[in-house]
């Protein structure tokens, strides 16, 4: 298992993808069982939609 900011994720399987998150979700740490070489695009979209879902409910809004 590996620990790896999503931005690392997001350069190696689809670094267009970066323009879309926010700084925090870039660094929002994620355990990848396989290794990133086996990280798919699906399975990448999963990881940021969850991680989307996961910063936003913990956002305030003035």
């Amino acid at each position: 298992m590996e620990h790896l900011p999503l931005v690392s994720l997001v350069q190696f399987v689809s670094p267009d993808w970066l323009r879309m998150l926010k700084e925090e979700e870039q660094s929002q740490l994620i355990v990848v069982r396989d290794g990133i070489r086996r990280m798919s695009e699906e399975d990448l979209i999963e990881i940021v939609e969850a991680v989307i879902k996961e910063k936003r409910q913990h956002a305030i809004y003035h």
